[in-house]
């Protein structure tokens, strides 16, 4: 079982945007480390310079370790006006929507498995680029076209799972084929207003190269 922690206090009206800055820090130093056991929760309650945290470990603490929470903790005294009050709380339910490039790169690779070259070409970005173990191609052109050529060997596509944020996603799915089976295929895609820029595929050539 995780431990859950809720934390609340107000700032000075002066000093609620460096605290916002901090919190920012905090969380673009998460983002780009992706430590494990940890769900966190930073939010302002609206007009009142009231903030609270909740944090939730399954294994050691991690924000004690990063650089940038140091940073946010080490004033905190000459900003807040009330607490920190630190509250153990129960989770009963909890729900996180999947990130906003998840359903962009499913859609991209279920419409490659129908074979669905319009779907395929309006969900790429002019400047798109694709990496295969086979080829590298930049440009909507290019990519729609070898993505059309390599479709005419699938038969469909199962998804087997899909995980990501906002900017990237990554897909793993089985294609199947005609002249090479079931092949374990992972889509990196990077979407950019809700188009693919960019997309690299793994899968064993093994197969392929036969």
């Amino acid at each position: 079982m995780g431990r859950t922690v809720v934390v609340r206090y107000r700032t000075r009206e002066d000093a609620a945007a460096e605290n916002r800055r901090l919190i920012g820090d905090v969380f673009a130093q998460l983002r780009r480390e992706r430590p494990t056991g940890l769900d966190y929760t930073a939010v302002e309650l609206s007009g009142a310079a009231e903030f609270v945290h909740l944090a939730t470990t399954t294994d050691a603490p991690v924000l004690p370790g990063l650089d940038a929470f140091g940073r946010f903790q080490r004033d905190i005294g000459d900003r807040v006006v009330r607490g920190p009050d630190a509250t153990e709380a129960t989770v009963l339910g909890a729900y996180r929507s999947v990130g906003a490039a998840v359903p962009v790169a499913v859609a991209f690779v279920e419409a490659f498995g129908r074979r669905d070259l319009t779907a395929v070409t309006a969900l790429l970005h002019d400047d798109v680029v694709f990496e295969s173990p086979r080829t590298r191609l930049t440009g909507a052109g290019a990519v729609a076209a070898a993505i059309g050529e390599f479709a005419a060997a699938v038969t469909g596509v199962d998804v087997v799972a899909a995980y990501g944020g906002d900017d990237e996603a990554v897909v793993c799915y089985d294609m199947h084929t005609g002249p090479f089976g079931t092949l374990r295929t992972v889509d990196h895609v990077t979407v950019r207003g809700g188009r693919v820029v960019a997309d690299t595929v793994v899968f064993d050539t093994a197969q392929v190269g036969r």
